[in-house]
């Protein structure tokens, strides 16, 4: 979102401003020449100043119409405390003016502790020449005085690296857990409490770990908080949070992640105790599931899970939803709608779901083209990381559909979007296999409903195949979990078929117990090609196992009837009689009702 004053700019400049959002460019400089020179057109035609911020890798994560001090960044998470950098610099635009730095330019760079500030000078709509600067160390710390380094010629900018002035800055602060360092992972610490469901407080922030890792941060260090009651304003108490925030110091961190949902005043609490940005545990899998959405519908189910996750937050949150800096937690589509007021957002639920529910319309006649084929539909669901997307190809393979291989990855949430490919069976039947999204415990609420038309998939389905991990020493909380959701799906009556997965690398006795609490599944390895005919047939057997068998005699003269039952995979056997053609079906109680009156 654009911010500043955008009264009486035309709809066409908006656009252009908002095409540099997340534009990326070479790190070592300030900025690349072509976007100063779209900038200085675009404010030379207005006739205003743009404004645009830039972090450490290049990327612009916001931009304002408006000069440094009349669209200041409301705050920046990149920043590690009062002495250190906030790693974002700002470069904006003097239209018909000098490239000098104004007073106000440089009490902005002092109160926002960019990394630098750059104003380019602008003629005739291009970028004519640059200055820019950056703040002053004296004795290891940051003085409030500006060094300022130019005029120079606007094609001169990429003789400039500001990674090497920003290094050369840093490496004279005495603090250095100010110090921050593009190329290296999020450094996070993660915090637990006592939970009351199958998992034990560790393997809960084992979970939370794999989460982190999965969204591309590195957990350095995990806290297990015991409290007999949650602190409403700091949810595990103010002075543990104060100890989090030495400890956050010595350890360098860049984010906290909690187990558990947090209120909007929570985060703003803990943010400013901690000193750097705080994410729950639904925050940071709204974060992955930002970045594995791919198609349309999956870009825009995560967008409405976190408008509607963060809009009764909003009073609360403050200045923690100026997420400008980047890093877990701030990705998404929805990341830059944050900023506008509760009706905007609200509106843009609401245009979101007028998406979501045609989007509904064309999966519910694709389901009508099938259901008119008589094509059973066979769902992957299951906890995530359980191996379904493996399942998935394979299956196809063996079918000889090996083309269009969805993404197997030993991590969570591999798979967003859903894929539905045509299998055949042993028999030469067809069914239509779909895999979903992954299961996870504490799955927020919001997701679930979000992406309720992808796990339609799963409600209009003829048979579930529950896969799970059977290596993974919380499976049968895992199952737990998966069946909660499916009952808040209403499809808990379905049939559901257990499918005990990576069998090759799960412990006997483990397995002996999912045996015992969870019998009538089948073991299979999809990795390894394990029973994997052996559950084709019993997907068979349980989709056919109401069907109905007959015999029929058909007339010579009415060979569409034939065409029909052959082209629907019913006939079990066909001989041609003096009094016509018998065979014998096994199909659906539908298809039978159209070709009962050829029974004999």
């Amino acid at each position: 979102m654009i911010r500043g004053n955008l009264e009486g700019i035309k709809k066409i400049y908006i656009e252009a401003l908002d095409r540099l959002l997340e534009k990326e460019m070479d790190k070592n400089y300030i900025i690349d020449l072509d976007v100063m020179k779209e900038i200085s057109r675009i404010s030379s035609e207005m006739n205003r100043e743009i404004s645009i911020y830039v972090n450490r890798r290049g990327k612009v994560v916001d931009v304002a119409v408006g000069d440094s001090s009349t669209a200041p960044l409301e705050a920046m998470t990149e920043k590690r405390g009062e002495m250190g950098l906030c790693g974002v610099r700002c470069i904006h635009t003097h239209p018909g003016g000098t490239s000098m730095l104004s007073p106000a330019d440089m009490t902005a760079l002092i109160s926002l502790r960019f990394d630098c500030m750059m104003a380019i000078g602008v003629k005739d709509g291009e970028p004519e020449e640059f200055t820019f600067g950056y703040l002053d160390v004296e004795n290891g710390k940051l003085k409030d005085n500006v060094v300022c380094l130019g005029p120079y010629k606007a094609m001169d900018i990429n003789r400039i690296n500001i990674l090497n002035i920003i290094e050369e800055i840093e490496s004279e602060l005495h603090d250095k857990t100010h110090r921050i360092y593009e190329d290296r992972k999020e450094r996070v610490i993660i915090v637990g409490g006592v939970t009351c469901d199958l998992y034990t407080p560790e393997e809960s922030l084992n979970e939370l770990q794999e989460l982190v890792e999965t969204a591309g941060g590195e957990v350095i260090h995990k806290v297990l908080q015991k409290r007999g009651k949650i602190d409403p304003a700091y949810y595990i108490g103010s002075g543990k949070a104060r100890e989090l925030g030495l400890l956050r110091q010595s350890l360098m961190a860049d984010t906290v992640v909690f187990d558990d949902e947090l209120s909007g005043a929570q985060v703003r609490n803990l943010e400013e105790a901690v000193g750097c940005k705080v994410i729950d545990r639904t925050t940071l899998i709204l974060d992955i599931f930002a970045q594995r959405a791919i198609s349309r519908e999956g870009k825009i189910q995560v967008e409405l899970a976190q408008l509607k996750y963060r809009l009764p937050r909003l009073m609360g949150l403050g200045n923690a939803l100026s997420r400008t800096g980047g890093g877990i937690g701030t990705r998404g589509p929805g990341e830059k709608k944050l900023e506008i007021d509760r009706r905007h957002i609200r509106s843009r639920i609401l245009d979101l779901e007028r998406e979501l529910e045609n989007i509904k319309k064309t999966r519910a006649l694709q389901r009508e083209r099938r259901k008119a084929n008589e094509i059973p539909v066979v769902a992957i669901a299951g906890y995530t990381n359980a191996g379904k997307s493996t399942l998935r190809n394979k299956l196809c393979e063996i079918a000889g559909v090996d083309k269009e291989k969805v993404l197997e990855a030993n991590m969570l949430f591999a798979t967003l979007d859903t894929t539905t490919r045509v299998v055949t069976l042993p028999s030469g039947k067809d069914v239509l296999l779909s895999d979903t999204v992954g299961f996870i415990r504490k799955l927020p609420h919001e997701l679930v409903m979000a992406f309720k038309s992808t796990l339609e998939e799963v409600i209009y389905s003829d048979l579930i195949l529950h896969v799970v991990d059977a290596s993974n020493k919380n499976a049968p909380g895992q199952i737990e979990t998966v069946n909660r959701v499916l009952s808040e799906l209403g499809v808990q009556d379905k049939n559901i078929l257990l499918v005990f997965n990576k069998v090759d690398a799960a412990e006997p006795d483990a397995l002996n117990i999912l045996r015992a609490k969870f019998g009538g599944g089948i073991e299979i390895s999809a990795l390894e090609g394990t029973n994997l005919n052996v559950l084709l047939s019993l997907i068979e057997k349980e989709l056919y196992k109401d069907f109905i068998k007959a015999a029929l005699i058909i007339p010579y003269g009415e060979g569409k009837v034939l065409s029909y039952l052959h082209d629907n995979n019913c006939i079990e056997r066909e001989e041609y009689r003096e009094e016509g053609i018998y065979v014998e079906i096994k199909t659906t109680e539908d298809i039978f009702g159209r070709v009962k009156k050829y029974q004999i």
